[in-house]
């Protein structure tokens, strides 16, 4: 339920922002007169979700909380909680943007102003009670405003630019229908960069290392949604520099419309992405043992005596031995695997297997992706033992600027980029010479990538 009331919610702000951006900004005298009753059923749909995803959200977080879903508590929390207050205004300024509507011709003056202060309103709504919400500082909270922001505009016009405009038709030659696609390639370039560069920055605060990316589920989400924003950004490369300088060709115009398609619906399964990532918590600091932990239990008919050590941040060693009750090893073929359980928030178990170095002793490595109270069960055979392990936040003596560290890597990476933009620009001019540039950009792009991970590590 979390998942589908976040992906609903993100949906409708796309569908509902996006008709408003489209209308004023982008194709207002290129859409004909039939398509106006679609954009504003697209806004309404928007509406509906933004309101039927509060209401799932709301109550998926009541029944959290207290277990199940408790109708007399639903007036409190609305009233007295953070979130219930930004749920109370999301719905009024979907209401305000709904009564604001999309005309019948291209707005202008107050009423794009009233636009985007609710606009800015209702994202607002979100960012308030989103991870960056509960970190100190108005630096957090503006940056993901603005990465919010570049999503709404680039993703809410691109979808209805992809589905309304006239790509066939005999308006894609006029110079209206040009003037259009360069506003919306420029919406979507600056987009693109404000995204990344809010991106960027709420990575290096919620992502301590490599291992977090690898390690938890927040980690694992982000670096999903990444690989898809990676192929969104190529098909929007290839739309700008490639397609668009041959626009004057009608089949252009067609393969152009295809590629913007496929574009608009990778970036609704980025949306899709999205929720799935904000309904995981961040990692936080790393994991550690200030001390070596020594432990001792049975399990049947053996008695493990063990330690455990930290390693990494977040990386744990544990060497374990097993004696019957004679002080005799346990013979080989004993299998030992661990199980460990966080005990103070609902996380997926962590599971090793522990290698026999000798008769009787065991060791291994195992990554804990968040800070707190973990319960090792310790699987000897058909017979269990149960250890508590309790992590502390690791601490880092000697503070580094993550943008120092990151930047020789950030540096090819931008030179990579620089590269693939010429390419794209000779290929879409008919220039030769367009693969080298290309080949040279690409491979920058993988040393920088790999640089930066390396030297972040």
């Amino acid at each position: 339920m979390q998942v589908g009331a976040k992906a609903a919610l993100f949906v409708g702000i796309i569908l509902l922002l996006g008709a408003g951006v489209f209308v004023r900004w982008i194709a207002g005298d290129v859409v004909n007169r039939g398509s106006w009753r679609q954009l504003r059923a697209g806004a309404w749909a928007g509406g509906v979700l933004l309101v039927g995803g509060c209401a799932l959200d709301v109550i998926d977080t009541l029944s959290r909380a207290v277990g199940s879903f408790d109708p007399s508590l639903l007036l409190p929390y609305l009233s007295e909680t953070r979130h219930g207050n930004a749920v109370i205004a999301r719905v009024a300024i979907v209401a305000l943007l709904l009564w604001l509507g999309a005309g019948h011709r291209r707005p202008a003056g107050a009423d794009n102003a009233a636009f985007v202060t609710l606009g800015v309103g209702l994202l607002m709504t979100f960012s308030l009670v989103s991870h960056a919400g509960a970190q100190p500082g108005f630096l957090p909270v503006s940056a993901d405003l603005a990465h919010l922001t570049g999503v709404a505009a680039w993703a809410g016009a691109l979808v209805y630019a992809a589905w309304f405009f006239p790509w066939h038709g005999s308006g894609t030659a006029g110079p209206s229908f040009e003037r259009a696609l360069g506003r919306l390639s420029t919406v979507g370039l600056w987009s693109v960069m404000l995204i990344a560069a809010t991106g960027v920055y709420a990575s290096l605060k919620n992502i301590w290392g490599p291992q977090a990316l690898i390690g938890t589920p927040y980690g694992r989400a982000l670096l999903i949604k990444l690989a898809v924003v990676s192929m969104v950004v190529m098909v929007a490369a290839v739309n700008r520099w490639v397609l668009m300088p041959s626009l004057a060709l009608r089949s252009e115009a067609g393969r152009l419309g295809g590629t913007v398609k496929i574009e608009s619906l990778l970036l609704l399964a980025i949306l899709g992405l999205t929720a799935v990532l904000v309904s995981q918590a961040p990692p936080g600091p790393p994991p550690t043992l200030s001390r070596p932990l020594t432990f001792g239990d049975t399990a049947g008919p053996w008695v493990l005596r063990g330690t455990l050590e930290r390693r990494d941040p977040g990386r744990f060693a544990i060497e374990l031995t097993i004696r019957d009750a004679t002080s005799a090893p346990a013979p080989n073929g004993v299998t030992v695997d661990l199980t460990l359980t966080m005990l103070e928030h609902e996380m997926a178990p962590v599971r090793t297997t522990l290698a026999e170095i000798r008769p009787g002793t065991y060791r291994g490595t195992f990554f804990l992706p968040m800070t707190g109270r973990w319960q090792m069960a310790i699987h000897a055979g058909p017979s269990t033992a149960r250890v508590t392990i309790p992590t502390e936040d690791a601490v880092f003596i000697r503070h580094s600027n993550p943008w120092t560290v990151m930047l020789p890597g950030v540096a090819v990476i931008a030179f990579g980029c620089g590269f693939v933009v010429v390419g794209l620009r000779r290929m879409g001019a008919g220039m030769r010479g367009s693969w080298p540039a290309m080949a040279a950009g690409i491979t920058f792009l993988i040393i920088g990538t790999v640089l930066a991970a390396r030297t972040v590590n």
